[in-house]
């Protein structure tokens, strides 16, 4: 496993893909993996940086190869509360005109990933996901 702390600015996103790439390269992971864990690190850190402007610590990402899969886990020890595991009550049916704004990241990380786990405790939230290879596609 290999942890980073990123401070609280949307323009870390490129270190942070890098991060998260650096690992799955080196480890072999099939590209089917990679989108979704960029794809949902993005989506998250970005969600705690806007949502969250008055929160100062770092944020802690730790990356983790298992098998052919990747487990992540955010640490926000500055943190509202808020349950990304719920569903966002996004409408998927309805025409972009009628459809609501937000929801649909984290709508689309829940149907991306494999597992999608929150705690959160006095002040910290702790946000783990995985996504593993499937067996065609490595």
């Amino acid at each position: 496993m290999t942890e980073k702390s990123f401070s609280r600015d949307v323009d870390n996103l490129g270190e942070i893909y890098q991060f998260a790439e650096n690992m799955m390269v080196e480890n072999d992971v099939d590209d089917s993996v990679r989108f979704p864990i960029h794809l949902a690190l993005e989506e998250l850190y970005v969600n705690l940086v806007t949502y969250n402007p008055g929160a100062q610590q770092d944020i802690r990402i730790d990356v983790e190869i298992v098998n052919q899969g990747v487990t992540v886990t955010i640490t926000d020890h500055d943190a509202r509360k808020f349950d990304v595991t719920r569903d966002p009550g996004v409408d998927t049916d309805a025409s972009l005109g009628e459809r609501k704004p937000g929801g649909l990241g984290l709508h689309l990380i829940q149907h991306m990933v494999d597992s999608l786990e929150y705690d959160h405790r006095d002040g910290r939230s702790r946000i783990r996901f995985s996504k593993e290879a499937q067996a065609d596609d490595v």
